[in-house]
């Protein structure tokens, strides 16, 4: 697993086989250009690609979050109408 490094800033690949590819602070990547290696840091692999990790994040205790309601609910819907 590889991150960028302190201080870099994200990126976009524009040619080669990463071509369209976009390097962002504080991601990690199971795969980085091997042109742009000194960018990165590697890091201990958890076990988890950085899409595993961000479907983590959306989970509690074991099952997905469910959306909260919204702040400016629709007039008439039932949270409108139970309000005061």
């Amino acid at each position: 697993m590889y991150k960028l490094k302190k201080g870099r800033e994200s990126f976009e690949v524009v040619d080669g086989e990463f071509a369209g590819r976009k390097y962002i602070q504080g991601k990690t990547y199971d795969k980085i250009p091997p042109e742009e290696k000194g960018k990165f840091e590697k890091i201990e692999d958890s076990g988890q690609s950085a899409t595993q990790t961000a479907d983590k994040k959306s989970e509690v205790g074991g099952q997905k979050k469910k959306n909260p309601e919204p702040l400016n609910p629709e007039p008439g819907t039932a949270t409108e109408r139970s309000k005061p």
